[in-house]
């Protein structure tokens, strides 16, 4: 009997069983796709290139014919815009032309001819515009050097690289008169035009990527370079109304003054009968020159014992001379800047020295800042 009442039992179970599977097929017939789903290749490797108030999205196409077109979907899908496959090539670019500032999410989604829709692929970036470019810094420039022959030197500061500056622009007058822009790589902190026309300025401004795969340069404005430039002294003389010629070895010709060299140096002669106070050395530009300031530069082991008073003059011819103003050199070490008013014309510059705490005088370094006058 017991094996009876089990067997009634197992056949009571798995019609249970089956009417149970019958109830749960009944809830989700409605959701059973003949068939099943079918879903076109996504796009592959897809990437956000950002712009100014634009950007741009791109990725390939995959391998899956059936894909006719795409959909884009932005801000939270309540945008969208639809485009077709291009029958060449396997990549896929769409350019949204106007985008507000900020930070958006994409999703990609492809169709074939039956509009079944792919699995959406995902992307975020950063759009740029006027808030990112009122932070932009230009590059700074440190220091201008000009040379007569159109060699122009140009030193820069440090750059910000912080928010993408990768390049430098410089905007001049050429020799033959025509305006040129040339590009400087950010890495560089040293720079030469060589067909710069003395006589003008030039404009400079610093280049930004915003990101790596960004599609658009953001430019600071372009910024006007100090009317002043450091002379170069290439083929300027040197000479002064005495020199020590022996005891000062190698140094002692006012020819010292100009190697750009501050531990050469000219001095006068302080062999008995050591000549007295007024000293002055004078300094031919060959060219004419528009002048600014100039700057002075002592021995630093010994620049308590130079001239510290002294006026500065100049001289079209080396015979004739104007006097530019009276001064005072401090005794310190390095160069010390001293400014002409009303920008005078010179080829030839004394220093002529009146005083100073000793009857020897001497000078290690000197320089003027102006601009060439064609």
């Amino acid at each position: 009997m017991k094996k009876i009442y089990k067997g009634v039992w197992l056949l009571l179970g798995l019609a249970g069983a089956f009417a149970a599977c019958r109830d749960m097929d009944d809830n989700y017939k409605d959701y059973i796709v003949n068939g099943g789903i079918t879903y076109p290749g996504k796009p592959q490797k897809v990437s956000l290139h950002p712009g100014n108030n634009r950007a741009m999205l791109q990725w390939l196409k995959g391998t899956d014919p059936k894909v006719v077109k795409a959909r884009i979907f932005w801000n939270n899908y309540t945008d969208s815009v639809e485009l077709d496959m291009p029958s060449k090539g396997d990549t896929v670019n769409y350019t949204f032309a106007t985008l507000p500032e900020g930070d958006y999410t994409f999703n990609i989604r492809t169709y074939d001819e039956k509009n079944n829709a792919s699995i959406p692929v995902e992307i975020s970036g950063r759009v740029f515009g006027a808030t990112y470019g009122g932070t932009l810094l230009n590059r700074p420039v440190s220091a201008s050097e000009l040379a007569f022959s159109g060699s122009l030197k140009i030193g820069w500061g440090s750059p910000d690289t912080v928010n993408g500056a990768f390049a430098m622009e410089v905007k001049y007058i050429n020799v033959a008169g025509a305006e040129t822009i040339t590009r400087f790589g950010i890495k560089e902190t040293n720079t030469e035009i060589t067909d710069f026309k003395p006589g003008g300025t030039y404009e400079f401004r610093t280049l930004f990527l915003p990101d790596s795969l960004a599609i658009d340069t953001f430019y600071t404005p372009f910024q006007l370079a100090k009317n002043e430039f450091k002379l170069a002294k290439q083929g300027w003389i040197a000479y002064a109304n005495s020199f020590e010629p022996s005891g000062q070895q190698p140094n002692g010709a006012p020819t010292k003054i100009l190697d750009d060299n501050a531990e050469t140096y000219w001095h006068s002669v302080h062999t008995s009968p050591s000549p007295r106070y007024p000293h002055w050395v004078v300094v031919g530009t060959i060219n004419t020159v528009e002048l600014t300031r100039v700057e002075l530069t002592s021995r630093s082991s010994h620049f308590r014992e130079d001239f510290t008073a002294f006026r500065l003059e100049g001289s079209m011819d080396g015979n004739t001379w104007t006097e530019y103003g009276s001064f005072t050199q401090a005794e310190i070490t390095g160069p010390q800047s001293f400014a002409i008013p009303g920008k005078p014309q010179a080829k030839f510059i004394r220093i002529y020295m009146t005083a100073g705490p000793t009857i020897h005088s001497h000078m290690a370094e000197f320089s003027a800042f102006g601009n060439y006058v064609q």
